[in-house]
């Protein structure tokens, strides 16, 4: 399983989460087995790139299956989910403590735009 995480600037798991999903230029990329991440890298990108990808379409090239998010507008929402990706919202801190609250059920799942509340 791969969750794919809006990240502040690359810092290993210690890289603070980007509370506006649609705002990140980095990505934290975690290759999962169990409950333990087996190997973490990071995607970049920016909207004044040649070749820039909207976020579904990065995350999907990287086989990401699931995205955590702290804030996240209708619009991601909509690409993620048609993009075939789980979101799961409320993520805060860094990339540790938010795949250590998606394991604790801490987070909570997107199913459509409309859930924001």
């Amino acid at each position: 399983m791969k969750l794919g995480i809006p990240v502040v600037a690359v810092n290993g798991t210690a890289s603070e989460i980007n509370e506006h999903f649609g705002m990140s230029e980095h990505f934290a990329i975690l290759d999962v087995e169990g409950d333990k991440i087996v190997k973490i890298d990071f995607v970049s990108d920016r909207a004044d790139l040649r070749e820039h990808k909207t976020p579904a379409a990065l995350l999907g090239e990287k086989g990401v299956n699931i995205v955590l998010a702290g804030g996240i507008g209708p619009h991601m929402i909509k690409e993620l989910l048609d993009a075939g990706l789980l979101i799961y919202r409320g993520a805060v801190g860094d990339v540790e403590q938010a795949f250590e609250d998606y394991k604790a059920g801490m987070l909570t799942e997107v199913r459509t735009a409309g859930d924001m509340e």
